[in-house]
């Protein structure tokens, strides 16, 4: 079958296909006559691995490595192959995911303290007194004079 059927039983775009070729992810199918690619059921099966892996977030290196061995090596190789590179894939993502709880309690905090604010107040808690109403009453300079500056936020 050629790459555009290939595409439309695995889910990727023939573009992705020739992207995985390209990069050394998927062996390059045999060619018919006319050049173009031929594909036959192991290939699907390979690139719907290869689909999978990549939803999975896995790196395309991950992802070549495992259809490396997928393609030439015993069960078993295949079978410790991914689970050694799924476990570190679970370690990255408890990492992302403490990281990812630790913004949303900063985020928390900073919405609590937004919501403390006097809607008439003309500061923010933490930093300089807002500008905004000096920049909009201020004159224009006088002929010499050096031009008005904004207040700095602290730090």
């Amino acid at each position: 079958m050629n790459i555009q059927r290939a595409a439309e039983l695995t889910g990727l775009s023939a573009d992705t296909i020739r992207f995985y070729e390209r990069r050394g992810v998927l062996p390059a199918p045999p060619r018919s006559a006319n050049g173009y690619r031929e594909y036959a059921e192991d290939h699907l099966a390979t690139l719907r691995l290869a689909r999978g892996l990549r939803g999975l977030e896995l790196p395309l290196d991950d992802v070549a490595g495992i259809l490396q061995v997928a393609h030439d090596a015993t069960c078993g190789e295949l079978r410790r192959t991914l689970e050694g590179t799924l476990a570190g894939a679970i370690g990255e993502v408890n990492a992302r995911l403490a990281e990812l709880t630790q913004t949303r309690v900063r985020l928390t905090a900073l919405i609590d303290g937004v919501r403390t604010i006097d809607d008439r107040s003309d500061a923010l808690p933490g930093m300089a007194p807002c500008a905004t109403p000096a920049i909009a009453s201020a004159r224009p300079p006088s002929a010499g004079a050096p031009p008005a500056t904004r207040p700095r936020a602290s730090t």
